[in-house]
């Protein structure tokens, strides 16, 4: 299930949000959360893009790295404030409201990794085409692009036991918020025409939530 029907559960009761995404997900989140952390390494500078409740920053501030925690809802931001605070002194999360819109405020080549969770489910097409162009620009060369989204299948019969498969949930969602939702198709291929090398990608046949590991190649201008 997507980010976008969870924002509007977020608006009304932010603290039911990670519940909401972990039942969403088929409690597939948490997992997908520490494993994306793990490729962050101590000292490095990282920008979580929609941060949320904070759950994937804090865990990469846990590891050593410095991390930019940007949202645009002050709600999710205070939460993730208060997660890095109890998380300890020594993890460093900066949380900031601020947009995808405003990444171009961001210097070039000054990130190690961008980390984003159920982010690009909640832009248009547009957005992210242009997310993913500054999330090349602010990486530094061999930078690592760390997403999970959720995707949906390739293939017309995929799709369509894909549709019947999650029309439960999305129902149910339906009923919490009055909103659809709004898969990323094809992310790989949308990471790579930015430029960006894919190096792994985890995920089931049938869609739902994906993880996704590219990198930004040495040596390619910015």
């Amino acid at each position: 299930m997507s980010t976008y029907v969870l924002m509007r559960i977020l608006e009304s009761a932010p603290r039911r949000y990670e519940r909401g995404m972990r039942v969403l997900t088929l409690g597939r989140l948490e997992a997908a959360w520490e494993r994306l952390a793990a490729r962050v390494e101590p000292g490095q500078r990282v920008i979580d893009l929609g941060c949320g409740t904070g759950a994937l920053a804090v865990r990469a501030a846990r590891r050593g790295a410095r991390v930019k925690a940007i949202d645009i809802a002050p709600e999710m931001l205070e939460i993730t404030r208060a997660a890095a605070a109890a998380a300890g002194p020594s993890a460093a999360v900066e949380a900031v409201e601020m947009g995808v819109a405003e990444l171009d405020r961001e210097a070039p080549e000054s990130f190690d990794a961008v980390l984003s969770s159920l982010c690009f489910s909640e832009l248009s097409e547009d957005e992210q085409r242009f997310t993913l162009g500054e999330v090349y620009r602010i990486l530094k060369p061999g930078g690592l692009c760390l997403l999970a989204d959720e995707t949906r299948p390739q293939g017309a019969a995929a799709r369509l036991l894909y549709r019947v498969m999650r029309a439960p949930l999305v129902a149910l969602a339906y009923i919490f918020t009055q909103q659809t939702t709004r898969p990323v198709d094809d992310l790989p291929g949308k990471l790579g025409r930015a430029g960006l090398v894919v190096e792994s990608v985890r995920a089931g046949a049938l869609g739902g939530l994906a993880e996704f590991v590219a990198r930004k190649p040495e040596g390619r201008p910015t």
